[in-house]
């Protein structure tokens, strides 16, 4: 029987392998197994209570109803979690009739969703894996869908009978599809907005409305789309801070605090602050999670490798955009050639594989429970 450890700081200095294969045995559970007591001979003589035994019995009943309510304890060790895992950022663009680097077909992107769930994928949203808040199922990977430019084909409104209804086939209405399909999908996405807020100008706060109303996120992408590395900190808070005040009348009571990089261009490193904290119009803002361009999945949330000021993303396309496609990944993870995030089911416990602790970041687990395994 392995044992599970409590860890209550852990040093994290070293990088986590994105690709060591998983092996080993399937660790045990460390439930206490119940025996039962052996009857006395009760034909000749009469039965002697032995007090001594009934106080070790009673030791051991109240030590498994503590266990058993103990939230460590209730963890299945056999589904083998890791939270230390990768967890993919997938880059949507378009949605629409032609296939391209940056668009998918409402056809490929059902496919896309329909691979997910059937592969054990849980939707969660951006802002709460960037808060570490990861609510998936036990044994499902999380998984973050983005969508970069605020498209018309991302959310769009038809007339139906004389009716305003949501385009079936805009990302937004496949998504809502996969919600009544699959209630269990936990459906939720981010989009990441300029001053095209999904082109239909006279539905901007209807849209933007019913985007948070239905658990989804609204992110910056900036007002001008240029290169945040060519610009300095005035122009960079005009940039971001513009974007923010314009979704903040639309939808007051939205805090926008991610940000999409255009081209995937960082600022100048004596810059960086001001693409994360800073204001523009006497309005503040403040960035949680800053996302590149395309490229590899991204560090878990508890990794000390995680940066949230450049979270990696993968190209959602089947065209390898720079050999970075989603599938590719997606295989990698099913032949264990990379690791991903494994849920233990309980957000207020972090479980990992011992070999991995030395890469926790304690401050991001903040006052959740560790639970270390062999």
């Amino acid at each position: 029987m392995k044992t599970k450890f409590l860890i209550a700081a852990i040093a994290a200095s070293m990088l986590l392998s994105s690709c060591s294969k998983v092996g080993g045995e399937v660790p045990q559970s460390t439930a206490v197994v119940q025996q039962e007591p052996v009857q006395p001979d009760t034909d000749n003589e009469e039965p002697v209570e032995d007090e001594t035994n009934n106080e070790d019995t009673d030791g051991e009943n109240e030590n498994s109803a503590e266990e058993a309510q103990d939230p460590v304890f209730q963890i299945d060790l056999s589904l083998k979690p890791n939270e230390l895992g990768e967890v993919m950022i997938l880059m949507y663009h378009g949605i629409g009739d032609q296939e391209s680097d940056w668009q998918r077909t409402p056809e490929n992107f059902r496919k896309d969703l329909e691979y997910m769930y059937q592969n054990k994928y849980q939707m969660i949203s951006l802002n709460d894996y960037a808060m570490g808040e990861i609510s998936t199922r036990a044994g499902y990977t999380p998984i973050i869908l983005t969508f970069d430019d605020g498209r018309q084909n991302n959310f769009n409104y038809i007339e139906e009978n004389g009716k305003l209804v949501i385009d079936p086939d805009c990302a937004v209405g496949i998504l809502q599809e996969f919600r009544e399909k699959y209630p269990d999908f936990d459906v939720t996405a981010s989009f990441f907005l300029g001053t095209n807020i999904f082109g239909q100008k006279e539905y901007e706060e209807e849209k933007l409305r019913f985007l948070v109303d239905n658990g989804y996120d609204i992110g910056n992408h900036t007002y001008s789309h240029n290169k945040l590395e060519l610009l300095e900190s005035t122009e960079i808070q005009k940039e971001i801070g513009a974007v923010n005040n314009i979704i903040n009348r639309l939808v007051p009571d939205y805090d926008v605090e991610t940000l999409a990089l255009p081209h995937g261009s960082n600022p100048k490193d004596e810059y960086v602050s001001s693409m994360l904290e800073g204001q523009y119009e006497n309005i503040k803002y403040k960035m949680t999670a800053v996302l590149d361009v395309g490229w590899r999945p991204a560090f878990s949330p508890f990794d000390s490798m995680n940066n949230f000021k450049s979270l990696y993303r993968v190209t959602a396309s089947e065209t390898k955009v720079d050999n970075c496609g989603m599938y590719d990944y997606f295989s990698q993870f099913e032949e264990n050639k990379r690791e991903r995030f494994i849920s233990d089911g309980n957000p207020n416990v972090v479980t990992i594989p011992k070999k991995h602790e030395e890469y926790l970041n304690m401050e991001m687990v903040g006052n959740r429970t560790v639970n270390i395994y062999e």
